[in-house]
């Protein structure tokens, strides 16, 4: 069970019963959409440059925006933390897109996007 099934089991239906092509579309559209409407202040931690569809996303990456993250909330700075935090998870769920081989990986994506915005945090 992906952990998309705890937070929005009906996403998690629409990507497992779809045809591999249309279920990577499915979450790329996510993808886009949270890139689209990721506020400044989280964009500004993104790499210059990124498109969802083409940036080769590492676990360096990710993982330098959840040590900043770590470090702004230990030092009670909140929109810093929240940014940092909102970077670090579409980067988590572009990586798990970009690397996925079943749909289990493609609802992980989705999972991490959600938190890619205020809305989740």
């Amino acid at each position: 069970m992906s952990r998309l099934k705890t937070t929005s089991p009906d996403l998690e239906e629409k990507i497992n019963s779809a045809a591999w092509s249309d279920a990577k579309a499915l979450v790329m559209e996510i993808l886009v959409g949270k890139l689209t409407n990721m506020p400044k202040r989280a964009a500004k931690f993104l790499p210059e440059s990124f498109e969802v569809h083409s940036y080769k996303v590492t676990q360096h990456q990710i993982d330098a925006l959840d040590d900043r993250y770590f470090n702004a909330e230990e030092e009670n700075d909140a929109e810093e933390a929240t940014a940092l935090f909102m970077a670090a998870r579409l980067l988590a769920a572009v990586m798990l897109w970009q690397t996925a081989t079943s749909h289990f990986g493609l609802c992980e994506a989705a999972y991490e996007a959600d938190f890619a915005s205020d809305d989740n945090r």
